[in-house]
């Protein structure tokens, strides 16, 4: 099953800073949210990867992400586990492998995002898997300690947004296809 990543970044690739986003831009959490939880089919939904530190980084009043199925990958968990943690909407794997093996096999996902922490990011850039990166580039420096690699060759840009500009920031939302399949 194929599967997309979205993210923010500063003009230097930057994601994080100390652990959290070094930006706020509302209209960039409403353009997530709007991405993540959209579907074509009414009867389907869609499913957000992340790790357990993406997790806890979200607010307990925004957790789980609603009308999303929220995937948690943890190396805290025993494979005996994962499933007597279920909660609604949330499922905790051991592997990325195994979290997309699971959803593969449920009628009811239709678009699959992994969000959260430029490790996962850059771990799957390569994946034969990836199709779509949705980015959200931010004109700006924000002296980022943890940065997403090269986007591969193998991506193409498909679409991108006028700048816009958002508490003194200029930012636009880019869309970037696989095209080796």
């Amino acid at each position: 099953m194929k599967f997309n990543i979205i993210l923010a970044v500063d003009e230097q690739n930057g994601i994080w800073k100390s652990n959290l986003l070094a930006w706020h831009l509302s209209n960039d959490m409403k353009y997530f949210k709007k991405i993540t939880s959209e579907t074509n089919d009414l009867a389907k939904m869609n499913a957000v990867i992340m790790w357990r530190k993406t997790w806890f980084s979200i607010p307990n009043l925004h957790r789980p992400l609603p009308e999303r199925i929220n995937c948690i990958l943890t190396r805290e968990l025993k494979k005996s586990d994962i499933w007597s943690n279920i909660d609604d909407f949330v499922l905790y794997f051991n592997s990325l492998d195994d979290c997309l093996f699971e959803l593969e096999s449920k009628e009811n996902v239709e678009n699959i995002f992994i969000i959260g922490w430029a490790d996962l990011y850059n771990q799957v850039l390569n994946h034969p898997m990836l199709d779509k990166i949705y980015m959200t580039k931010i004109k700006w420096d924000f002296d980022c300690d943890v940065y997403l690699n090269k986007i591969p060759n193998s991506f193409i840009v498909e679409s991108y947004t006028d700048w816009e500009k958002e508490n003194d920031i200029e930012y636009s939302f880019w869309v970037y296809k696989r095209v080796d399949y």
